[in-house]
C-alpha cells in the first residue's frame, strides 16, 4: 500500500501560468454549466426535491402513520418513501426524538457540506494537488453529465453525505494507509441503498497483488446485507411493504434512473421488451468488470479513478446525483491516459472542457441521456486501458 500512498505525490509542479489556466477553465465551466443547466430544467421543479419526501416521512411517522403506506403519508410530488426497513427504523427514532424539528435542517446542512467535501477530496485524491486542480474538479462536478452537480445540491438526496463519507474513507484509505473508514463509510451507505457495495472493488482491486483487503471487503458486504435479512426474517410484513412501494415507484412510474437501463426502458422507438433493457444493464456490468480486471498496468491513482467510474456505473439505478461523484474519476481518467503518472494542470483543463462540450452537445436531458453517459463511461475505461499499452508500465 505504500505504493499507492507514494502515487498521490507524483503530480507536477504547476506553475502559476498552468494553475491560472486551470482556473480560467473552471470558472468558464461553472458558467457554461449554470448557464446550461438552469436553461434546461425548471429548477423550482427540483429544489429540495427529495427532501420533502424525507419530511414527510418524518411526519407520517410524528402521526402515527406508515411512510410506506401512500394513503397515509403526505408524499412530494408523487414520489413516495422508498428506503429500506433500517433507514424506516432511523427515520421512526428521529420522529420522535430531539431530531424532529430540526430534520430538515440537518439534512441540508450535511448535504451543503457533502457537496463541497466530496469534489474537493476526490480532486486532490486523484487530480493531485494545487487549488487550481481542485478548483477544475468541482467545477467539472458540478457540470458534467448535463449538470449532475447542480441538480446534486438542489434535490437534496440522503445518498449525497453518503458519498461524501466514501470519499473522505478513500482519501484517508490511500493518504493514511488506513481502509476502515471506508468499509464502515460503504457498509452505512449499502445498508440506504445496495448499490453502494459496488465501491467495496474499490479496495478489492486497488492493489491487486496484495488482495489483503478481501476479508475486510466481505465483512463489509455481511454487515450490510444483514440490515436487510434482518427485517426479512424479523419483520416481513414491513420487509413486503417496502418492497412493493419500492416497485411501485420504479417499476411502475419507470423511476430508473438516469444509466443504460432508463434510457432503454424510455426510449420511444424502442420494440424490445422490458427484459431485454435488464438484459442490457447486465451486460453493461460485465463489461464494466471486465474493465475493472484489466486496470493492472495502470499508475495506481489512474486505477483508482477507474474503479470508481466503475463502481458508480454498476448502479444500475444510477441518478444525476450518483453521476456527480462520477465526473472527476471520469476526468482523471482520461486526462492520464498517455501519461505515466499524471497530466499537467493545463492538460486536465483541456480534457475537462473537451469532455464538457461532448457531454452537453449530445445531451437531450431526457432519461435517454442514459445511452450516453454509460457509452462515454465504457469507451473511457477501456480507452484508457488501451492507451496503457502505448506508454511505460507504472512501477508496481
Amino acid at each position: 500500500m505504500s505504493d499507492l500512498k507514494a502515487s498521490q505525490h507524483t503530480a507536477p509542479s504547476d506553475g502559476a501560468g498552468l494553475q491560472l489556466v486551470a482556473w480560467a477553465a473552471a470558472f468558464g465551466l461553472l458558467a457554461a454549466g449554470a448557464g446550461f443547466y438552469f436553461t434546461a430544467h425548471d429548477w423550482t421543479t427540483l429544489y429540495l426535491r427529495d427532501l420533502r419526501v424525507y419530511q414527510s416521512a418524518i411526519d407520517a411517522f410524528a402521526a402515527g402513520d406508515d411512510p410506506y403506506q401512500a394513503t397515509s403519508a403526505r408524499h412530494a410530488q408523487g414520489l413516495f418513501f422508498t428506503s429500506p426497513p433500517f433507514v424506516w427504523l432511523l427515520y421512526k427514532l428521529a420522529a420522535h426524538s430531539v431530531l424532529r424539528p430540526i430534520f430538515g435542517p440537518l439534512l441540508l446542512g450535511a448535504n451543503a457540506a457533502a457537496i463541497v467535501a466530496a469534489p474537493v477530496l476526490l480532486s486532490r485524491l486523484l487530480l493531485g494537488p494545487g487549488a487550481g486542480r481542485t478548483a477544475l474538479g468541482a467545477a467539472f462536478f458540478f457540470t458534467a453529465f448535463a449538470g449532475a452537480g447542480f441538480f446534486t445540491a438542489l434535490v437534496i438526496n440522503n445518498g449525497t453525505p453518503l458519498y461524501a463519507l466514501i470519499a473522505w474513507g478513500l482519501y484517508i484509505a490511500v493518504t493514511r494507509e488506513r481502509w476502515l473508514w471506508f468499509h464502515l463509510a460503504v457498509a452505512l451507505a449499502a445498508a440506504f441503498k445496495p448499490y453502494y457495495a459496488a465501491f467495496w472493488i474499490v479496495p478489492f482491486f486497488a492493489d491487486p497483488a496484495q488482495g489483503r483487503q478481501a476479508a475486510a471487503c466481505a465483512l463489509g458486504l455481511g454487515a450490510a446485507a444483514l440490515s436487510y435479512i434482518a427485517p426479512l426474517l424479523l419483520a416481513p410484513k414491513l420487509a413486503a411493504e417496502w418492497l412493493h412501494t419500492l416497485v411501485q415507484q420504479t417499476v411502475g412510474e419507470g423511476l430508473l434512473g438516469d444509466n443504460l437501463l432508463g434510457a432503454m426502458l424510455h426510449d420511444p422507438n424502442a420494440r424490445h421488451s422490458h427484459l431485454v433493457a435488464y438484459e442490457a444493464q447486465g451486460l453493461l456490468s460485465a463489461v464494466l468488470l471486465g474493465a475493472v480486471l484489466m486496470l493492472g498496468r495502470f499508475s495506481r491513482s489512474q486505477r483508482l479513478a477507474g474503479l470508481v467510474l466503475a463502481a458508480v456505473f454498476l448502479n444500475p439505478r444510477a441518478s444525476r446525483y450518483d453521476l456527480s461523484f462520477a465526473a472527476i474519476p471520469l476526468l482523471a481518467l482520461v486526462a492520464d491516459a498517455l501519461v505515466r503518472d499524471r497530466s499537467s494542470a493545463a492538460m486536465q483543463a483541456a480534457w475537462a472542457v473537451g469532455l464538457a462540450a461532448v457531454l452537453a452537445a449530445f445531451s437531450h436531458n431526457t432519461p435517454a441521456d442514459g445511452f450516453l453517459y454509460a457509452g462515454v463511461a465504457v469507451a473511457a475505461l477501456y480507452g484508457a486501458i488501451m492507451a496503457s499499452y502505448l506508454k511505460p508500465a507504472p512501477a508496481s
